[in-house]
């Protein structure tokens, strides 16, 4: 990768890139307009930032594309990224449609074609969405669904609920009982959001509980189990 490549020290099979939009762009026109990488002193550097900050979609297809390269050069068994806020991933993920129906013919038509098949493949492509058990976080989960399968045409195969209260004590001789009452109350709130949520959502969920921190191997576990169920790699 021509970004900042990182390998994890305890899992030698392990990398991360973070990457900035003029590395992105610099790669792009390495790779496909084939002029060699240049210094990042001068006029054509301050020229690549003017042009990611001001064209419309050119970071958005960097950033889609840059993920999209990777997976297609086969570098790494697994790709995930991490992605921003909920806000601008559906415009993200939309953006080579965007680009191909202003582009009818070329090179940057032909790089579309390749990205939007890619990313409708349910076999390749998935967003794996993060979300609370709570109304409007769970709202905002099942509205952003719905808009990245309808304008992007990417699966939303699950989703992870964080924080999900704990069930109530089944003792209720060693608790108090309005202590009862509400974990009773709130764990009742989560479970109906959870399940509105699956129903509506069309996907599956994993429980993240609000309380142990040693529950967090059997979360990590669970998703990857997942990946390696959907996508058929071994993790």
């Amino acid at each position: 990768m021509d970004g900042k490549d990182l390998v994890c020290p305890s899992h030698p099979n392990l990398s991360s890139c973070v990457y900035s939009t003029e590395e992105a762009l610099r790669e792009y026109i390495r790779l496909y307009v084939r002029i060699p990488l240049v210094s990042r002193i001068g006029v054509l550097a301050q020229t690549l930032d003017f042009v990611a900050d001001a064209a419309p979609g050119v970071k958005e297809i960097l950033a889609i594309g840059k993920v999209c390269y990777e997976v297609r050069a086969g570098h790494h068994d697994l790709v995930v990224v991490d992605a921003e806020s909920s806000g601008h991933i559906p415009s993200q993920l939309a953006t080579p449609h965007t680009i191909r129906s202003l582009t009818q013919v070329g090179m940057l038509r032909e790089q579309t074609d390749w990205m939007i098949e890619m990313l409708s493949d349910v076999d390749t492509t998935a967003v794996i969405l993060v979300t609370t058990p709570e109304e409007s976080p769970v709202d905002e989960t099942i509205e952003l669904v719905g808009r990245i399968r309808a304008e992007s045409h990417v699966d939303v195969p699950l989703v992870v609920v964080n924080r999900m209260p704990p069930s109530p004590p089944r003792d209720t001789a060693s608790a108090a009982p309005h202590i009862t009452a509400t974990l009773a109350a709130r764990h009742g709130v989560a479970t109906a959001q959870v399940g509105r949520l699956a129903d509506l959502a069309s996907a599956e969920v994993v429980l993240v509980p609000r309380s142990a921190p040693t529950d967090s191997v059997e979360v990590v576990n669970a998703v990857a189990g997942f990946l390696d169920d959907e996508f058929g790699e071994s993790l």
